[in-house]
């Protein structure tokens, strides 16, 4: 006598199989009983298990085949195999999973970073477009600068320079910083807004060509301390144009930095941007990893880290060794907490 479920012989008096201890019936036994086949859905659920390997989405299909097939397999009371198939066609695409996640996972800081760098190079080419702006500008002015007035309120620099940026307000936007802070944009990666004009860069003020009686502008002077004109020595170390937070500072070298990073977010406004209070935080924001983008009146790009801000001659009576700086001074556990790992200048 033959065991139905795996085909083993047995005694003819037997009542349960030697092997599987299944009950046995003195049924007759075929072939297809003594030789089980090899369930199809097994053999599907493998092939397509393996395939997902390659194409992930197959391992759903192969996950439900090899469910089924286990199934089918049970109920078959011995005439199908195949279970090894089954389960296989299940484990492979769970592992195929498994590793295409951790691969992800492992993979996407370094996305990450190639994103913030992607933006940080569009950030550098829009600066690149505004040399060109202002080369332009002072090319028709005989090498001067903007006289700094304007009618009403607004970002005034803006005026004198529309005719050659031809009306794209795009490039007012650095590409890590596209929300206005009244949109819930956050420092460092908020836009300011003035009337219609949205924007994250700013202009250095003391770029400018007042009229000569001024004593100052804007309520900052004194009047002889302002850059009139592009033809200067050492220009490379003059600011003209940078990320950052509100459309225009007058930064002096006793200025502090924020003391945070986010400093302001919830409040930058008009009434908090007050004249000769601290002006070099409003570009002293981390929003390329330590440092900002930056125009030079030599008419060069390049990054500026936090603390190097302090350095650059900012106006003519700028002192670039101030109590900010190395040569001046300052030491480590002054400057705030979330600024202290930065690179030191």
């Amino acid at each position: 006598m033959y065991c139905q479920r795996c085909g083993t012989e047995n005694p003819d008096d037997a009542k349960v199989c030697r092997s599987c201890s299944a009950v046995l019936s003195k049924a007759p036994v075929t072939t297809e009983d003594r030789f089980p086949k090899t369930s199809g859905l097994a053999i599907a659920a493998f092939v397509l298990g393996l395939l997902s390997i390659v194409f992930f989405p197959t391992g759903i299909v192969a996950i439900i085949l090899g469910i089924a097939a286990i199934i089918v397999i049970e109920k078959s009371g011995g005439r199908l195999t195949g279970r090894v198939f089954a389960v296989l066609g299940i484990i492979i695409p769970v592992l195929a999973f498994l590793l295409i996640f951790v691969l992800m996972m492992a993979l996407m800081p370094a996305l990450h970073r190639v994103r913030k760098q992607a933006r940080t190079v569009a950030c550098m080419a829009n600066l690149k477009q505004w040399g060109i702006i202002y080369v332009m500008y002072t090319e028709d002015n005989n090498g001067h600068f903007f006289s700094g007035q304007a009618d009403g309120t607004g970002c005034w620099w803006i005026d004198p320079l529309q005719p050659y940026c031809r009306d794209n307000k795009q490039l007012l936007l650095c590409p890590a910083a596209m929300m206005p802070y009244t949109e819930g944009g956050r420092n460092p990666f908020g836009a300011w807004k003035i009337g219609d004009d949205s924007g994250s860069y700013g202009l250095n003020g003391w770029i400018c060509n007042p009229e000569k009686e001024k004593t100052e502008l804007r309520g900052r002077g004194p009047g002889e301390n302002y850059w009139r004109t592009s033809n200067i020595k050492r220009a490379n170390n003059i600011p003209l144009f940078l990320d950052a937070m509100w459309f225009e500072a007058w930064p002096r070298q006793d200025d502090n930095p924020p003391p945070d990073e986010d400093w302001l977010s919830e409040q930058v406004n008009e009434n908090e941007m007050k004249a000769n209070e601290n002006e070099m935080r409003r570009f002293c924001i981390n929003r390329h990893q330590g440092f900002v983008n930056g125009l030079f009146v030599d008419w060069s790009v390049r990054k500026v880290g936090l603390k190097e801000l302090w350095t650059l001659k900012w106006h003519r009576d700028y002192n670039t060794e101030g109590p900010w700086t190395l040569r001046g001074g300052v030491q480590p556990n002054k400057w705030p907490e979330w600024m202290r790992n930065f690179r030191d200048y």
